[in-house]
């Protein structure tokens, strides 16, 4: 398409960003550098301005991409890598190379070489039987495995230990002391031990991507240059990548300033009983269990919540504002409806003005100032249908110091 367009004399406009700061949102952004420091260096109508610290930046003519469901790489930090359909993996003396798909270009010939107990799940296929592989992939994520587990294409499995997987042999798992063998071509996935997993953590700022082709990274160091319109930046796995201006969709700005409500825990969380059900408070998740999903796009942090119910916060005046995209799932909550509030410190707002929210309502956005508050309160109402699919995500809840 470059080549194309130079031919033409076409010159592409590079992607434009909405960028969120400490105290608000500018949109219509073009990117100029991002610097060791973390601090942007942007374009917005024609002035350039320097913005230390940001909390997020997105991509305006762009969703959010699904989860990968085939031909991907699941971290235990989160990282969803997609993989090349066409390459096998490898795994030799605890370590595992993956080949990426064509979207990482960087990698993309080179392949990963991960520490395995960092990896916990790689597939290429649904296996039989699996009817909604969302959830399929959300229960594993979140499940407890004493063993290695691998999945057949005719939805057996079988647990024991990981010995080695290759295109030529396939994958060979240990159990009750016996080798089994399984060939490539019967494989579906594999799911990793969770006790033998390694977490990669880091008590440092760091960033958090969402990448065209679906991948979601996890940067540790992350720059940008106009001149040569491309990112580079060193994963928190240890890869190195080098993406172009375009395939950035997100970037949030971890451990910063900003505190996502999904990693506080709540004072006070009051589900009503309706006719006897109550329901959860899900945390990255909806509260069904499937991803958090608004219009297009799906999230990777937020809160899932069904109606009717109250949650509060202990803020002790230590934030500046609160904000959050609100909504329910066009896809698992058609019949829904609810309303939504917030209380600080007992005083009642209602962001939509009391307006009744349903699944063809786009996704709202709330932006409230905290400065000095003590409590805060998140209220999901019944509407005009009861609990029927009541379901309401609020996606990228967070505070802002």
């Amino acid at each position: 398409i470059l080549f194309a367009s130079h031919l033409l004399g076409v010159q592409l406009s590079p992607p434009r960003y909405t960028i969120a700061t400490l105290t608000e949102s500018r949109v219509g952004c073009d990117l100029l550098a991002l610097h060791d420091d973390g601090s942007l260096q942007i374009e917005q109508a024609g002035t350039r301005v320097k913005v230390s610290p940001f909390i997020d930046l997105r991509r305006e003519d762009s969703a959010l991409p699904p989860y990968p469901t085939t031909n991907f790489l699941l971290l235990t930090n989160g990282d969803r890598i997609p993989l090349d359909p066409d390459a096998a993996a490898n795994l030799q003396d605890n370590r595992l190379r993956v080949w990426p798909a064509q979207s990482l270009a960087s990698v993309h010939e080179t392949g990963l070489r991960l520490y395995a107990p960092n990896v916990a799940l790689l597939f290429w296929s649904l296996p039989d039987g699996v009817e909604d592989a969302e959830l399929f992939f959300a229960k594993l994520q979140a499940e407890t495995r004493k063993r290695d587990v691998v999945f057949l294409k005719n939805g057996d499995r079988l647990e024991g230990t990981l010995a080695e997987i290759g295109a030529k042999v396939g994958c060979m798992i240990v159990m009750e002391g016996k080798r089994v063998q399984t060939p490539w071509a019967k494989l579906a996935g594999l799911a990793w031990n969770t006790e033998r997993q390694a977490r990669l953590r880091t008590k440092q700022t760091h960033y958090a991507a969402v990448l065209d082709g679906g991948a979601r990274v996890h940067f540790l160091e992350l720059r940008f240059e106009a001149k040569s319109q491309r990112w580079a930046g060193k994963t928190q796995c240890g890869a190195t990548l080098d993406l172009p201006a375009s395939s950035m969709l997100a970037l949030d700005v971890r451990q910063g300033a900003a505190t996502d409500l999904a990693d506080l825990t709540p004072m006070r969380y009051e589900p009503r009983p309706y006719l006897g059900v109550t329901w959860p408070l899900v945390k990255n998740a909806a509260v069904t269990g499937h991803p958090l999903r608004l219009g297009d796009s799906t999230y990777e942090k937020g809160l899932g919540i069904h109606a009717p119910c109250r949650v509060s916060y202990k803020l002790d005046g230590q934030y500046q504002r609160f904000s959050s995209l609100v909504g329910l799932d066009d896809k698992l909550a058609r019949r829904g409806r609810a309303r939504i509030a917030v209380e600080l410190d007992g005083k009642r707002i209602e962001p939509f003005g009391g307006k009744e929210l349903t699944s063809r309502d786009p996704p709202g956005s709330i932006q409230l100032d905290v400065r000095g508050v003590r409590e805060m309160t998140l209220i999901v109402d019944l509407g005009s249908f009861g609990d029927v699919q009541a379901q309401v995500n609020w996606a990228n809840a967070r505070l802002v110091k």
